[in-house]
């Protein structure tokens, strides 16, 4: 099953020297609370001046598709795809 949307979340990161991006750790919305057992891609998206960095994590056997708006320093979770 999948699902999409432009959903706001919160996300706590750990920012490394040397590394390219922020590493995500977990994220929430609502009262759900999701730690990342993996991160499987990272990569960049421009629209106009902003650039974004989307994320494709999994949590077990779930996956996500997350942005980061680096500018307003805003995640949002844009896909859900829930594993069997």
């Amino acid at each position: 099953m999948s699902e999409k949307g432009n959903i706001p979340i919160d996300a706590l990161v750990v920012y490394r020297r040397k590394q390219t991006h922020p590493d995500l750790r977990s994220f929430s919305w609502q009262t759900r609370r999701v730690d990342v057992t993996r991160t499987n891609l990272v990569h960049t998206e421009r629209e106009g001046e902003t650039l974004y960095l989307v994320y494709s994590v999994s949590a077990g056997k779930d996956h996500f598709h997350l942005r980061l708006d680096t500018r307003l320093g805003r995640w949002t979770l844009e896909e859900i795809e829930v594993g069997n």
